[in-house]
């Protein structure tokens, strides 16, 4: 492999590293407003949407 092949191949492995750091940053603040939402809501109503989710794991079959 000579320079300019290996030149291209790493300008192509940067793309595709700057793609993967776009969707994880992307990721990281929709988990941020996420968790921002979160924290607003009232621990009372918190308490009550655990339960919710509990009761629906429990009647949704796990699929193998």
């Amino acid at each position: 492999m000579n320079l300019q092949e290996k030149l291209q191949q790493l300008a192509i492995e940067r793309q595709n590293l700057q793609i993967a750091l776009y969707e994880i940053s992307g990721a990281m603040k929709i988990l941020e407003q996420q968790i921002l939402e979160t924290q607003a809501v009232p621990e009372s109503n918190q308490q009550s949407d655990t339960v919710e989710q509990d009761q629906q794991s429990k009647t949704v079959p796990l699929k193998k």
